[in-house]
């Protein structure tokens, strides 16, 4: 097959792939708007603060935003996943480009839908159930904008990992993918976080995550309970630091898209 990217094949090829794979998608696109928008009423229908109603919201953005959408990207290239279906992939009249293209187009037209849809439904719920609430009562707090962009850039992570593992591996893609995803996460959160308390003589309470500053509290006596803090620092990052950390995870994303489209050659080799 020519290895040159030709804008009509690679037309019929997005068709190609809709018509295979756009009821799923759109199923699944329903299934966890459904899901998104019944963990939002408990606050939208609030008439009086609750604490957890409010930490329901944030377990959306977790369980459905970062991991439940990740079923899009774990779709991807699971028709290499077998040698039927594998040899058929492999037969059809496409360059490899084209098929790459596709699948990451279509890939990505339900996923930055999915985050943007989060963002309007969340702050303008908080806003709805915020006007319902007396004025002399407490109001639901919006999720700070840093850590909604700090969301953002671990969103496309996650989906750039788990496009790269639909095709890297061959059986249980999504698990496997996800197995690693968490496990690495996890190391170098603890590891942060504990180079954090090191660098910082191991004060009474430390919150960091990976990429961000050091917020530090020190108590008399060592703990939470005793007397009120006595010292408290937030250390942040210098600004061209910052700067670098947006770039930063669109960078490991365009890197684990040139490693699939390699994973890819190699397959069809």
């Amino acid at each position: 097959m020519n290895q040159t990217f030709n804008i009509h094949r690679f037309a019929l090829m997005l068709r190609f792939d809709v018509a295979e794979r756009g009821k799923t998608f759109f199923f699944t696109a329903a299934l966890l708007l459904f899901l998104l928008i019944l963990l939002m009423m408990p606050v939208g229908l609030a008439t009086s603060y609750s604490n957890m109603k409010e930490m329901i919201q944030i377990l959306g953005l977790f369980m459905i935003v970062l991991f439940g959408s990740s079923l899009y990207s774990s779709s991807a290239f699971t028709q290499y996943s077998s040698p039927p279906t594998g040899i058929a992939a492999i037969m059809i009249p496409a360059s490899r480009t084209e098929k790459f293209l596709s699948s990451l187009l279509l890939n990505l037209v339900f996923v930055i839908p999915f985050i943007i849809i989060f963002w309007e439904l969340h702050f303008s719920t908080v806003a709805y159930a915020n006007a319902r609430i007396p004025a002399s009562g407490q109001k639901f707090n919006t999720l700070p904008v840093f850590v909604l962009e700090y969301a953002i850039q671990y969103y496309f992570l996650i989906h750039g990992f788990v496009f790269f593992g639909s095709l890297y591996f061959t059986k249980a893609s999504y698990l496997k993918t996800a197995s690693v995803v968490i496990v690495s996460f996890l190391a170098i959160g603890l590891l942060h976080l504990g180079l954090g308390y090191y660098f910082t003589s191991f004060p009474s309470k430390l919150v960091t995550f990976p990429i961000t500053g050091w917020s530090i509290w020190y108590w008399p006596d060592g703990t939470e309970t005793g007397p009120k803090v006595t010292e408290f620092y937030q250390v942040k990052l210098p600004n061209s630091i910052y700067t670098f950390i947006r770039f930063f995870p669109a960078m490991i994303v365009m890197i684990l898209w040139s490693v699939t489209y390699l994973r890819l050659r190699e397959k069809e080799l």
